[in-house]
């Protein structure tokens, strides 16, 4: 069936949009938090972030167990923490009871973004493989922008457990989807038999594109979060600086899969991570410089979009498939850490300086620096390493992907 792996890619798609949706589910409350379980934004602030903190501890050894048990197995268990942790938020009645809630959420969406990728390499190997880590890539901001207006209409109207057990359904359905993917992948292979093992060729260009993949996405967290602020103190209205930076990762949103189909097309990942980070780096440091904000911000948008899918082939062209959820496990630990740690950095250069604008330097800075580690990246990712670790280039990458690493070098 050509096109059962699109279906399980929805599937994918379906899963990983859940844990968007199911982080959401604070933030769409944090008034009625605040109020019903005596709250404060430092509290409501945690809530947030141990949904993410736990990927630090739980990527590398779930990366490890994947590579003995079926991904399929990891991210029905995922799901089913996830619809705990819902089930038991709702029936929270003080911050400690909620904050374990959502660090068992946190574990299960780690869970289930770790499967869902590595599922989607899988199935999606030496064809789509850009295209479709774009379209996966998609869901979690599509699961968070799709949740604020449902959970904030279920709260409205009856209230804020009515709308964490919403978000525990969300993962029950999608569970209910999971269980349908087959085992193997589209090329008829069961699962590798033996352990990962992860030798220096393989764990240097990992630990870069993971390190690529979290500054990618902190430039985006600190755009996303500190933009509006700045335009506030620039004369921009409340409302229309929310609205900027919402149409802007609307554009992000589409750019995604519309970069990710043209990088396919034209195999060249490192490529378009070359022209599109400098590009969107140069599209913050005029938003700073206040060079036409409305345009830069809709530039940025636009410019990053691309990026994920190409970041995202990275480590899916060179681990064998045994030893990818080891390497993936790698991959997301570096992202999580830098997503745990870059925004304090930045909150406190802001605080040093005293300038708004200093998230968004640090924004720009981290865009520019996946640049020269793309290429470290390519160039230690070499086709004779590659053939070391028992992967032929022709299958490692999508036609012209493999040529790309190798010009690169």
């Amino acid at each position: 069936m050509p096109h059962r792996r699109w279906i399980i890619l929805a599937i994918l798609f379906a899963g990983r949009a859940a844990t968007g949706f199911q982080f959401q589910s604070v933030g769409s409350v944090a008034d009625q938090l605040m109020r019903d379980l005596g709250l404060g934004y430092a509290q409501i602030g945690a809530l947030l972030g141990t949904y993410l903190l736990p990927g630090i501890v739980v990527a590398f050894p779930a990366g490890l167990l994947g590579a003995r048990v079926p991904e399929k197995s990891l991210g029905l268990f995922g799901l089913v923490l996830m619809v705990i942790s819902g089930l038991a938020i709702a029936s929270a009645d003080s911050f400690a009871a909620a904050l374990a809630a959502r660090t068992v959420g946190g574990v299960g969406a780690t869970l289930v973004v770790l499967a869902a990728t590595k599922l989607t390499t899988d199935w999606f190997e030496g064809r789509e493989i850009v295209l479709a880590m774009s379209i996966l890539q998609m869901s979690w901001p599509f699961g968070a922008m799709l949740a604020l207006p449902i959970q904030a209409a279920i709260a409205q109207g009856f209230g804020w457990p009515a709308e964490m057990v919403c978000g525990a359904l969300c993962a029950l359905v999608t569970l209910a989807a999971f269980a349908l993917i087959p085992s193997g992948n589209a090329h008829g292979d069961p699962q590798p038999a033996g352990g990962a093992e992860l030798g220096r060729a393989i764990l240097l260009p990992v630990i870069v594109a993971g390190i690529v993949w979290g500054l990618m996405n902190l430039a985006c967290v600190l755009f996303f979060s500190h933009a509006p602020t700045l335009m506030g103190l620039r004369g921009f209205s409340p409302t229309a600086a929310a609205s900027l930076t919402s149409l802007s990762i609307w554009l992000t949103i589409l750019a995604i899969p519309t970069g990710g189909y043209l990088v396919h097309r034209l195999g060249k990942p490192i490529l378009a991570i070359a022209v599109c980070a400098p590009l969107a780096a140069a599209a913050l440091a005029s938003f700073v410089l206040d060079l036409g904000p409305t345009l830069s911000c809709l530039l940025f948008g636009v410019a990053v979009g691309p990026l994920s899918g190409a970041i995202l082939s990275l480590p899916a062209a060179i681990l064998r498939p045994q030893d990818r959820s080891a390497g993936f496990g790698v991959f997301y630990t570096c992202f999580y850490l830098l997503m745990a740690v870059g925004p304090a950095v930045a909150g406190r250069l802001q605080d040093a300086l005293a300038s708004p604008s200093a998230a968004l330097v640090v924004a720009a800075l981290s865009l520019v620096a996946t640049v020269p580690l793309s290429f470290i990246f390519a160039a230690s990712s070499k086709p004779r390493l590659r053939a070391e670790s028992g992967l032929g280039a022709e299958r490692a990458m999508q036609p012209g992907m493999a040529a790309d690493v190798a010009a690169q070098t």
